[in-house]
């Protein structure tokens, strides 16, 4: 396929986007109404449905990284790509065996509470320390990668826009647009609102790659499905469709496994939706559901980068600008297969991709510095619990604001232009050590409330040392994995030789052991008027985004396009229409069972 091929994002496009963006907006305004409580913002009441709190946690993983960094990855390794980016599915695995029912059994409001609950308020501190600044810092690199792409793709990186007191650059600007509608429906719709925007926009993302998908090997097969397919096996490079690219590698491999397992079992956006299901049995559905779609969903993204190899073998020269030129590969079969309209979906699938991590992030955070920070400062100094509206207050400024910090960072990062290497490996230094105690503190209760503490600072320090002191450059990343687990692992296990001895610890520690074993079940789920509502709301949008769909295929394309487009389209307006009678129903039946209560009494 010639460069000639590749379109110019138009009008259309940019309403598509500007569009979606309003709707993120929108729906964060209008939930605002629902949340009356603290729980409410922080875990939707713990009324959220596991199949809706499962499809956001299976997108809240996803990223702009997913279709330009690991779009590029897969370019040039191949196979070895479905190996890696399939790993989620062994995570999600282990938590339905293990972590599942044990986050939903612990009853907490807020995330970190594990933390007070198993070890120590101290810790809880402690830990608050060393997770806000790496997280804002995480956030920001997400939004300012997301955005190189997105000013790219719209043709305005070059601008520039006074804004009176001072001049940014349209990527800048992007940014800033982009982190404003995450603080607007991030703040004022709490995790009711995350949950349901992550829902639309896995239909979205959904939509783009069940379009690419097909349409990159009828491209390959010059309108033929299956000769793409034989195309791909007969011209790939040597090994390319192999697994030379993993037994080549196995210590990055199975560092990036050992990852997997930790962050999809112990990180606290995992653990904040596992707890906001009604029951620990809907919990291991969500982990089902989860794992599911995380052997399915990247096969179906990563097979039309391997087609993108055969088609464009020299995609270095349709991208000189680039410095990794492969990661255009996704954007580029976006570009020269959609017609436009379809393309600005596609902008808005990225979009999507990343505003569901970073929305999720906000959540938690704010949920961290509120629950697990302000309330109990607040109540030491004044004697007395906060009321359930300053809580929300609280939740709704720390979800603004830790937003706008990370708006900032994104905005100093591309300044710097020289924190984005150490970006690589600052999950690898952090979130290893400080994870690997949450994940053993479930499973084994015999440490004392300094354990957790002891353990990640061991396992932090000798990451440190191995960064510092130790020139281990080719195996950083394996070297900081191996390394923090291994170490926070032995400390861990060694602070169990020493017996705790305070009395009001020791009878904490038991009360949770306790909660731990005693099964999460819940009576007869009673929706709420907030909730069906709510939930109402999901099926109407989502039947709004396959109408759209299918008005976008009326743009010129090939007849591909237009079956595709309107098949999907279809589909989404019918699960749509599936969610609001489903939620119909449940009222009625809420309805009759309030009216039976009062005549019986």
């Amino acid at each position: 396929m010639p460069l000639s091929d590749i379109k110019q994002v138009n009008i259309l496009d940019v309403l598509v986007v500007a569009g979606y963006l309003l709707l993120l907006s929108g729906v964060g305004l209008y939930l605002a109404r629902f949340n009356r409580t603290v729980d409410d913002f922080f875990k939707g009441g713990g009324k959220i449905p596991w199949w809706f709190s499962g499809l956001s946690t299976f997108v809240a993983g996803f990223s702009a990284f997913m279709f330009v960094g690991a779009a590029g990855y897969t370019y040039k390794h191949g196979t070895g790509a479905i190996v890696l980016f399939t790993g989620a599915f062994w995570g999600y695995g282990l938590g339905y065996l293990v972590y599942a029912r044990l986050w939903r059994r612990s009853r907490l409001s807020s995330p970190m509470e594990f933390l007070t609950k198993r070890f120590s308020q101290g810790t809880t501190y402690y830990y608050t320390l060393l997770s806000i600044v790496p997280s804002i810092m995480g956030l920001g690199l997400g939004i300012y990668i997301l955005c190189i792409f997105v000013a790219s793709a719209l043709g305005i990186m070059g601008w520039n826009v006074n804004l009176g007191l001072f001049q940014v650059s349209g990527l800048e600007a992007s940014m800033i647009i982009t982190g404003i509608v995450l603080l607007i429906y991030t703040s004022a719709g709490g995790l009711w609102a995350v949950v349901i925007t992550d829902t639309l926009q896995f239909f979205i993302i959904l939509i783009v790659t069940l379009l690419i998908f097909p349409l990159a090997f009828i491209a390959l097969g010059s309108g033929s499905f299956t000769h793409g397919l034989t195309r791909l096996v007969a011209e790939a490079p040597s090994g390319y469709l192999g697994l030379a690219e993993v037994w080549s590698k196995p210590e990055f491999y199975l560092a990036y496994m050992v990852s997997t397992f930790i962050g999809y079992n112990a990180a606290w956006h995992i653990g904040q939706r596992y707890y906001s299901v009604p029951t620990e049995g809907g919990a291991r559905k969500m982990a089902v559901l989860c794992a599911a779609l995380s052997l399915i969903i990247p096969v179906l993204w990563i097979a039309p980068v391997m087609a993108a190899r055969v088609l464009w073998p020299h995609i270095n020269t349709m991208w000189p600008q680039l410095t990794e030129p492969a990661e255009a590969s996704f954007v580029t079969l976006a570009l020269t297969l959609l017609p436009n309209g379809l393309i600005g979906l596609t902008i808005s699938a990225i979009l999507a991709a990343t505003m569901t991590h970073t929305d999720t992030a906000l959540n938690y955070l704010a949920s961290i510095l509120v629950k697990d920070v302000y309330v109990r400062v607040r109540t030491e100094v004044y004697h007395k619990a906060p009321a359930e509206k300053e809580l929300l207050r609280m939740g709704r400024l720390a979800a603004f604001t830790l937003g706008v910090l990370a708006i900032i960072t994104a905005i100093i990062v591309q300044r710097s232009k020289g924190v984005f290497d150490f970006a690589l490996l600052y999950y690898s230094w952090f979130s290893p050590s400080m994870l690997m105690p949450v994940m053993l503190g479930f499973v084994y209760r015999k440490t004392p409330s300094w354990a957790a503490i002891a353990s990640s600072t061991a396992g932090l320090i000798t990451v440190l040392l191995a960064n510092v002191v130790i020139d281990v450059t080719p195996y950083q990343y394996e070297v900081n994995i191996f390394g923090g687990v291994g170490v926070a692992t032995l400390v861990f296990f060694l602070s169990a030789m020493f017996k705790e001895k305070n009395p009001a610890t020791i009878a904490r520690q038991e009360q949770f052991s306790l909660d731990l074993d005693t099964p999460a079940t819940a009576e007869p789920l009673r929706w709420g008027r907030n909730a069906l509502t709510s939930y109402r709301i999901v099926g109407m949008l989502t039947m709004a985004i396959g109408v759209t769909v299918m008005g976008l295929s009326l743009v010129p394309a090939s007849a591909a396009v237009h079956v595709l487009a309107v098949t999907l389209g279809l589909g989404v307006a019918a699960l749509g229409a599936g969610v609001v009678v489903y939620f119909r129903k449940q009222q009625q039946l809420e309805l009759a069972a309030a009216d039976g209560t009062e005549e019986h009494s």
